[in-house]
C-alpha cells in the first residue's frame, strides 16, 4: 500500500499509466537525447543516484547515571532521575560523519500536442479549442537509509523503534512514518491538459503549481503550493519545483490589450476545488530522518525567569530509564519520553531528607509518567465547499524603462492555529480516575501508554494533553514584479510583497491558556541580478544575485513564539539576507553556484556550493555541499540556520539524460 492505494487504486495506477506510456514512447526512438520526440509526442527525463553524509552531528560525552529510588517512609518509593550522556558536535566536528542519502530516481515527463489548429488527433474538429497539449510529471524515488539503517539517526538512549515496512504510527509528541511513506516515493507530481481556446485566453487544468513570486528565498507571495521539507530538508540541494506540493485547480489566464501606456497586460484566476495538501511548510519531525527540522522543543523561555514556571511547556524529557536526556531540539528527542513531577520529599541519593533541590546532593523526588499529545482536529476535507481561489493581474507600468508590477489575491487554507483545548474537562480521556493538571491537561493514574516500568524506574501513569487546531480559509495580498534599470546600474531588481491578516503563533500560558494567538504579518523582499564580467573567475559572465528579506509582525502578542516550539521569540522585526553567484566554467560544461546566507538577527549564516558537470552529452556529475555557522542554539532563530549545525551535509550526485 502506498499514499492511500491498492495495486490498481488511485495514484499508485495513474502513475504506472503514466510511466508505460513514457517508456513506449521512448522504445519507439532510435536516437537518445535529452528531450526525444516521435511526432506530437515528446518526452524528457532522466534517471539520478544520489549519496550524502552529514557531519557535524557529534558523539557522546559525558558518563550516563542511573535512576535511583528511595523511600523516604517504609511504604513509599520515589525516584531520581539518572543522566543520560551528553552531545558534541557543530560546524567544525569532522569526526563524525553519518550517512543521510542513498537515493534512486526517476524523472519522467511526457508531452502530447492533442490539438492544432482546432483540430483533435489531426481529425476530429473541436469548435472551440484551438491548441491543446497533455503534460505530466512522474518522479519516483527509493532512498536506501531507511532500510540500511533501523532506525535512522536516532541517538541511544531515546528509546527509538526501527522502522515498521508499512505501517504508520504517532506516539503523540513526534510522527513515525513507516519505511514505505518515509523512502519510497511513488509519485505523480503533475498532470495536466494546457487548453488554449484563442491567442489570448487558455486554461490550465489538472494537478499543477502557480508561481507567481519574482523572490528567491523566503517568498511572500509563494503561498499556494506548500512546501514540503520532509525527504531533504529546509535547506537540501533541490530545485523549487521539486519541493513544492503540486495541488488540483483549474488555472484561467487572459492577455489583454495595452492600454493607458501599459503593456503586456494579463488577468489569470485559479479555483481549487477541495484540495488541502497542508497549511504552510511541511517539515519532517521524525527524529529517526536524517532531515528532521532542528527546532528548538524547550529553552529560551522569555518569561520562566519572573513567573517560576519551568523552562518550557513540559519538560518531557526523560527516557523510558528514567533518564534526563537532552531534548531541546527534536532531532534529539525521544518519542516515549516521560515526564517528571516532584511529588515527592527532597532527598539524596541515599535515601536522606535534604532541604533545597538541586544544592550539593540533594535531589527533588517524584515519579515519571509517559505523556501523550492528542489532536481533536481535522483537516479540511477535500470538498468543493472548501474551495479556493485566487486571481493575478499583471501589467508594465509607464515608470522608467518599465516597472513590471503583479498583484495579487489569494483566498485559501494556509493558515493553522493550534491550542491547547482550554474547555475540555478530564471525562475527554474516557477515564473516570483521570485528575486535571491544567487546562487540557490530564494525569492518568495507572495507565501505561508506552509499556509497563522497567525494572528500577518508577513509573505511576500517564500524562495526557489535548489541543485543537483552527484551519483558517486565509485572506493574502501580495504585490510583486521586477524593474530593469538600464541607464545606471545595468541591474534588474525585484520586488515582493505580502500582507497576511491573520497568521498563526504561539504564545504561553500566561498570555493565553489555550498558547495560540492569530496575529498579522507581513513580508517585504528586495532582490537585484546582474551579470558581471570577473575575468580571474571565468571567462563568461558571473551572475551575482543579492537579496534582502524582511519580516515584520506589527500586532505581536507578548512572548509570541513560532507554532512548531515553545521556545525562544518571535522577533517584531526579522532580517535575513542571501548572496549568490552563478559561474559556467571549463567551456560551460560545469555550472557551479556558490551562496551565502546571512541571518542578520542571530548572527547564523549558511555557506552552500552546488556544481553540475557535463561529462558527456548524457552524463552530469554534481557536488553539492550546505555548511552552516555562526552562533548555535538560538531559540530565537526563526530560519534554523543555528540548528542546522549538527545536519552540514556533502552530497555527490550522477545523473544520466534520456
Amino acid at each position: 500500500m502506498q499514499n492511500g492505494n491498492l495495486v490498481f487504486g488511485g495514484t499508485r495506477w495513474r502513475c504506472l499509466l503514466v510511466a508505460a506510456v513514457a517508456t513506449i514512447g521512448t522504445l519507439w526512438t532510435s536516437v537518445a537525447m535529452a528531450t526525444i520526440t516521435q511526432g506530437d509526442f515528446s518526452v524528457f527525463g532522466f534517471f539520478e543516484t544520489r549519496e550524502a553524509g552529514h557531519w557535524g552531528e557529534g558523539s557522546s560525552s559525558i558518563n550516563s547515571t542511573p535512576t535511583t529510588q528511595v523511600h523516604p517512609t517504609l511504604t513509599s518509593t520515589f525516584s531520581i532521575p539518572g543522566k543520560s550522556f551528553g552531545l558534541t558536535g557543530g560546524s567544525f566536528d569532522f569526526n563524525h560523519w553519518d550517512l543521510a542519502e542513498m537515493r534512486q530516481l526517476a524523472d519522467v515527463r511526457p508531452d502530447y500536442h492533442t490539438v492544432k489548429n482546432y483540430k483533435l488527433l489531426g481529425r476530429f474538429d473541436t469548435l472551440f479549442i484551438k491548441d491543446a497539449d497533455v503534460f505530466a510529471y512522474y518522479r519516483p524515488w527509493y532512498d536506501a537509509v531507511g532500510t540500511l539503517k533501523s532506525i535512522g539517526r536516532s541517538r541511544p538512549n531515546t528509546d527509538a523503534t526501527p522502522y515498521s515496512h508499512s505501517q504508520s504510527n504517532d506516539s503523540g509528541l513526534t510522527p513515525q512514518p513507516s519505511l514505505q511513506n518515509e523512502y519510497f516515493k511513488n509519485d505523480l507530481r503533475e498532470y495536466y491538459s494546457q487548453l488554449n481556446f484563442t491567442d489570448n485566453f487558455s486554461a490550465r487544468i489538472g494537478k499543477q503549481q502557480v508561481i507567481w513570486s519574482e523572490a528567491d528565498a523566503l517568498s511572500g507571495t509563494e503561498v499556494t503550493n506548500p512546501v514540503n521539507a520532509t525527504w531533504h530538508g529546509v535547506y537540501g540541494a533541490e530545485s523549487a519545483e521539486d519541493t513544492r506540493t503540486n495541488i488540483r485547480m483549474v488555472k484561467l489566464n487572459y492577455i489583454l490589450p495595452d492600454f493607458l501606456k501599459t503593456a503586456n497586460n494579463e488577468l489569470e484566476g485559479f479555483w481549487i476545488p477541495g484540495d488541502f495538501q497542508g497549511a504552510g511548510i511541511n517539515l519532517q519531525g521524525d527524529p529517526r530522518n536524517p532531515y528532521v527540522v532542528p527546532a528548538p522543543f524547550g529553552g529560551g523561555c522569555q518569561f520562566c525567569t519572573t513567573a517560576g514556571t519551568p523552562d518550557g511547556v513540559f519538560p518531557v524529557n526523560i527516557n523510558q530509564n528514567g533518564q534526563i536526556i537532552n531534548s531541546r531540539a527534536v532531532p534529539n528527542f525521544d518519542p516515549k519520553a516521560m515526564i517528571f513531577i516532584p511529588i515527592g520529599p527532597n532527598s539524596t541519593k541515599a535515601g536522606v531528607a535534604c532541604a533545597k533541590a538541586g544544592k550539593g546532593n540533594c535531589f527533588a523526588t517524584g515519579e515519571f509518567f509517559d505523556f501523550h499529545s492528542i489532536n481533536l482536529s481535522k483537516t479540511p476535507s477535500n470538498s468543493i465547499e472548501n474551495s479556493e481561489f485566487g486571481a493575478r493581474y499583471s501589467s508594465l507600468l509607464p515608470i522608467g524603462n518599465g516597472l513590471q508590477a503583479s498583484f495579487i489575491y489569494l483566498y485559501e487554507f494556509r493558515s493553522a492555529l493550534g491550542r491547547t483545548c482550554a474547555q475540555c474537562g478530564p471525562g475527554i480521556t474516557g477515564n473516570p480516575a483521570a485528575i486535571t493538571l491544567a487546562p487540557g491537561t490530564f494525569l492518568i493514574p495507572g495507565k501505561f501508554l508506552h509499556g509497563k516500568p522497567r525494572a528500577g524506574v518508577q513509573k505511576a501513569g500517564s500524562v495526557e494533553l489535548f489541543t485543537t487546531t483552527d484551519y483558517l480559509r486565509n485572506n493574502f495580498f501580495g504585490l510583486t514584479g521586477t524593474y530593469y534599470d538600464k541607464d545606471l546600474t545595468d541591474i534588474v531588481y525585484r520586488y515582493d510583497f505580502l500582507w497576511q491578516p491573520k497568521i498563526n503563533v504561539a504564545v504561553p500560558a500566561v498570555v493565553d491558556p489555550r498558547g495560540g494567538e492569530w496575529t498579522e504579518f507581513t513580508r517585504w523582499i528586495i532582490a537585484a541580478d546582474r551579470p558581471t564580467y570577473i575575468p580571474w573567475i571565468s571567462k563568461q559572465h558571473t551572475f551575482l544575485t543579492g537579496q534582502i528579506t524582511e519580516t515584520w509582525y506589527p500586532d505581536r502578542p507578548a512572548f509570541a513564539t513560532t507554532p512548531t516550539s515553545a521556545a525562544g521569540k518571535v522577533r517584531e522585526l526579522q532580517s535575513l539576507a542571501f548572496l549568490a553567484a552563478t559561474n559556467w566554467l571549463m567551456n560551460g560544461q560545469l555550472t557551479a553556484t556558490n551562496t551565502v546566507v546571512y541571518d542578520i538577527d542571530n548572527n547564523g549564516f549558511e555557506l552552500s556550493t552546488t556544481n553540475v558537470y557535463r561529462y558527456s552529452r548524457n552524463v552530469l556529475f554534481g557536488v553539492n555541499a550546505q555548511w552552516f555557522m555562526g552562533r548555535s542554539g538560538r531559540y530565537t532563530d526563526p530560519n534554523l540556520l543555528s540548528g542546522y549545525q549538527r545536519q552540514n551535509e556533502l552530497e555527490f550526485t550522477l545523473t544520466y539524460e534520456i
